[in-house]
């Protein structure tokens, strides 16, 4: 092909460019090879990536923040978050240059149920940092004076979040769905107040009480260039199996009130988060909910740029630079959730469209011209999000959480090239009930409070 353009002089100038390539159907997508095992109390569950250099370590315990005494709310998060610094054998200075020495880096994560350590590092440090990964979790130091500094630092950073909008809109939201009574119905990290609550001697019985005990290793890497058995024997010693069970699933209140308004004066926007309770992704399937079809589903209500929310709220009314909207199957409990931030002077409006738009949608059903493309864009996402060896890991992750088969990532890939139309609108009609959504605001009340009560929530 040959295009002509002319210069600013009029003279013709010529350029050859390539043929666009051919758009072609999505291809099958197939998950890495798992190998599972179990060494001493622990088990092991691995993805096979050959050639990978980069190897992901990651320990995964029983110990949420369902486990916390009332009062204490954010303490699994701040026992997690103090493990790497000092243990018996070395300050928290050390510590830190022992992991950057290997090249690794290293994360925290915890949820209502499990925390979780985990470390990226050169294939051929793996053996040094199971070993790090064992002395945190074994040997913290848990020094009076390392405690007292890190928790300083996080009630400042608690206060510095909490001054900013947001996270008193979703405390709003799980106070409104579980009651503020309840561990569930609080923030799962916690506020100022209950983080300022907590002292050494809690974290260190939290984690005598929780961490102690063999869980699960999560290994991504070349599996041929790793002792996987000597991982696991590193990571997990002599440590008992964890013989707790899971935590009770929280129940939401019955009859919630719909509107909730935390009130921040002088806003000059709105923070809404809107949503219900769910199903859990192992339990999907008993309430007719196929997670394939609603995750294809959910993207198209708010779940991309282009999605219907984020269009309506966004682009034709301009109430907000973007709107987000989706499903977390999470443990213990599932949650359906709309997240923005709009102009005060649109809140209410704001409110009522993000409920029509979400109401539309689950009467009439996502166009099949949607449909194909959101399938288009999920396809092909699938293959570049798992690139990375953590990407990999955290659908390990999931596995365990979940109770999934090592194939689930390559059988959903396939079903998601299938699913149809209707079966996409089944699962979004049976996962998602308009009537039952719980609006949850933050903003300045003088301002707001009238509209939206005008809404007849």
């Amino acid at each position: 092909m040959t295009k002509t353009s002319t210069t600013p002089a009029g003279n013709a100038v010529s350029a050859s460019l390539a043929p666009r390539p051919d758009i072609v159907p999505p291809r099958p997508y197939v998950f890495p090879e798992v190998r599972t095992g179990t060494v001493g109390s622990g088990r092991i569950l691995a993805a096979h990536l050959p050639g990978q250099p980069i190897a992901w370590l990651s320990v995964l315990l029983d110990g949420g923040a369902l486990r916390e005494p009332a009062g204490l709310e954010g303490l699994a998060r701040a026992t997690a978050g103090l493990l790497d610094e000092g243990t018996l054998k070395r300050s928290a200075d050390e510590f830190g240059t022992a992991v950057e020495s290997l090249g690794g880096n290293w994360s925290v994560d915890t949820g209502w149920e499990t925390v979780r350590l985990s470390l990226d590092l050169p294939v051929r440090e793996a053996a040094a940092g199971a070993d790090l990964l064992a002395e945190a979790v074994r040997t913290p130091a848990f020094g009076d004076t390392d405690v007292e500094r890190y928790l300083a630092d996080l009630v400042a950073s608690k206060r510095e979040s909490f001054a900013r909008p947001g996270p008193r809109a979703q405390a709003a939201l799980r106070s409104a769905l579980y009651g503020s009574e309840t561990r569930f119905g609080l923030l799962a990290g916690g506020d100022p107040e209950s983080v300022a609550a907590l002292d050494a001697e809690a974290v260190r019985a939290f984690h005598a009480t929780w961490l102690r005990h063999a869980g699960t290793l999560l290994i991504a890497g070349d599996l041929d260039r790793l002792d996987v058995e000597a991982l696991g024997r590193a990571v997990f010693g002599d440590f008992p199996a964890s013989g707790a069970a899971r935590p009770e699933a929280p129940v939401p209140l019955s009859s919630p009130r719909r509107l909730a308004v935390a009130d921040r004066a002088g806003a000059v926007q709105s923070t809404l988060r809107i949503g219900h309770p769910t199903v859990t992704r192992s339990k999907a399937a008993e309430h007719g909910i196929d997670v394939v079809a609603l995750r294809l589903g959910s993207t198209i209500l708010g779940g991309s740029f282009t999605s219907r929310l984020n269009h309506e709220l966004r682009e034709v009314k301009g109430y907000t630079y973007g709107a987000h909207a989706g499903f977390d199957f999470g443990r213990p409990v599932g949650l359906f959730s709309f997240a923005a931030e709009v102009r005060t002077d649109a809140t209410a409006d704001a409110v009522a469209d993000t409920l029509r738009v979400i109401g539309e949608y689950v009467d009439g059903g996502a166009t099949a011209q949607e449909i194909e493309k959101t399938r288009a864009y999920l396809a092909g996402a699938t293959p570049i999000g798992l690139q990375t060896v953590g990407a990999v890991g955290a659908r390990l992750v999931e596995m365990v959480r979940h109770g999934l088969p090592a194939d689930y990532v390559t059988t959903e890939h396939a079903r998601l090239l299938d699913v149809t139309p209707d079966e996409v609108n089944a699962a979004v009609r049976a996962a998602l009930h308009p009537d039952r959504l719980v609006v949850a605001v933050e903003g300045d009340f003088e301002v707001v409070g009238a509209s939206l009560e005008a809404l007849g929530l």
